[in-house]
């Protein structure tokens, strides 16, 4: 991947002072000059210039790239930025020009100014930025610009809305896609209209590899951390762990193995501390192409994940039963068994009721749960789901610590305890332990479990009954 360079210009008090537009850092050229590495290709679509029009719709690579932004910006303690059409016109423009005719530079390929293009889509700006790149994947785009300050400066700059544009052309090294960020200012996106979940993306979204990069941005202007950030992936939910920033400005993601080829949907869910539940994308889904019957997945779906993973506000009912997972469909042996569960409310104390769980997963040829967050949720009858999430890392250590055969992993996290072992049979066996929780009133009935740890989810159902208080499965 090769970084171009980037430009900015700031209007003051309605002047015409700007700065010059400039290229930094290092690229590799259409034909070949300069220094890059060569990124895995994302799938965007070639565009001719003039099919570009303010009616055309951001793509899955387009929005991850803002996504990503997002990311960096809220690990720097700053606001999230929001999609523009017009910033996203001009720099898809840009991208399809420098692709169709063979130019990597931030003025136009005719030599138009980019300031001129930019305000064309754009006007009544008071601050401009743009960084481009050639190379591969929205990941890998964002990490080259980030390891410039130049383009870092643009990234996290006083800014409140972006575009971006990725084209893919021919090249004497195989098809490369060209990418071009746009950032702008007019004062107008006050704190509160900044979406719950500015942006999404699964990166890559199509190819062999079967573990996928889930990320979702997350803000509450009030500050209010989320009950539950997750992704709808099938039929199935998967909890998502916090991987930058803070609670209420932050990014959660997962690292989520797929072993189904073929085109799987994805929504993103956020439950605000209100209650409120908000997905993204709006209306539609995200298609995650896996394997060779994944290629020729379209970007989105109007066939949107229905379930209800439980936990919001609002008056719209309880929730509907935990579904088994879709990311490990096709034969796998995904099942929980030999499960065993407590739950028991505290007494006195609201916030002191104890969860307790034992079960066994499958065989697995290979089995890491430090590779990425741990994630337990329990449904018992009617009650909400408790759901319990063990991050990848505390601090600079893996959160989990295995012995020296890697036979065993435990950790604690806060107050909850959690073990893997694997017994003689190959099969391994997780133990959790969680103290002052905070458990609604619970009855007797079914109790369905989702592990989800190394990039895959495992599930089980037991019937429970009361007993001196707490909820124990038969």
């Amino acid at each position: 991947m090769g970084s171009g360079g980037s430009g900015a210009a700031r209007r003051a008090g309605g002047a015409g002072r700007r700065a010059k537009s400039c290229r930094v850092g290092w690229f590799r050229s259409a034909t070949g000059n300069g220094l890059g590495v060569l990124g895995v290709l994302s799938f965007a679509v070639l565009l001719d210039a003039s099919s570009v029009t303010a009616a055309s719709t951001p793509s899955a690579d387009e929005l991850a790239l803002l996504a990503l932004a997002n990311e960096a910006r809220a690990e720097a303690g700053l606001r999230p930025l929001v999609w523009h059409d017009g910033l996203g016109q001009a720099a898809r423009a840009h991208s399809t020009d420098m692709a169709t005719r063979n130019c990597f530079q931030h003025n136009s390929c005719n030599g138009q100014n980019w300031i001129t293009r930019v305000s064309r889509y754009y006007p009544s700006w008071s601050a401009l930025g743009e960084i481009i790149a050639l190379g591969g994947e929205p990941r890998a785009l964002h990490e080259g610009w980030m390891v410039s300050a130049q383009h870092r400066s643009q990234i996290l700059g006083a800014f409140s809305e972006f575009g971006a544009g990725v084209a893919v052309a021919q090249t004497p090294f195989g098809d490369w896609a060209y990418a071009t960020e746009d950032f702008g200012d007019r004062g107008a996106i006050g704190l509160n209209d900044i979406p719950t979940l500015p942006a999404g993306g699964v990166s890559p979204r199509l190819g062999f590899d079967t573990t996928r990069e889930l990320f979702v941005n997350y803000f509450h202007a009030g500050g209010g951390a989320p009950r539950a950030v997750r992704a709808l992936v099938g039929s199935s939910c998967v909890n998502l762990a916090r991987t930058a920033g803070s609670a209420a400005n932050g990014t959660y993601g997962f690292d989520l193995r797929f072993t189904q080829s073929g085109c799987v949907p994805v929504v993103f869910e956020a439950i605000r501390s209100d209650g409120t539940i908000e997905r993204w994308p709006s209306g539609k889904a995200l298609l995650v192409g896996v394997g060779a019957g994944g290629l020729g997945c379209a970007e989105t779906t109007n066939a949107v994940p229905t379930q209800n993973c439980g936990g919001g506000g609002g008056g719209g009912g309880g929730p509907t039963p935990m579904p088994t997972p879709a990311p490990t469909p096709g034969g796998t042996n995904d099942q929980l068994d030999g499960l065993r569960v407590t739950m028991r409310p505290g007494k006195s104390d609201p916030d002191a009721g104890i969860v307790t769980l034992q079960a066994k997963l499958p065989f697995l040829a290979t089995f890491d749960p430090t590779s990425g967050p741990v994630s337990v949720q329990i449904r018992a009858a009617q009650a909400v789901p408790w759901t319990a999430i063990v991050p990848a890392r505390c601090g600079d250590e893996s959160c989990l610590t295995p012995n020296d055969r890697g036979t065993a992993f435990r950790g604690s996290v806060d107050a909850t305890a959690l073990s893997f072992t694997q017994a003689g049979d190959g099969s391994w066996r997780i133990r959790l332990t969680a103290r002052r929780q905070t458990l609604d009133d619970v009855e007797g009935g079914t109790v369905d479990v989702v592990v989800t740890a190394d990039g895959a989810s495992y599930s089980g159902s037991a019937e429970a009954e009361i007993r001196s208080g707490r909820l124990t499965t038969n």
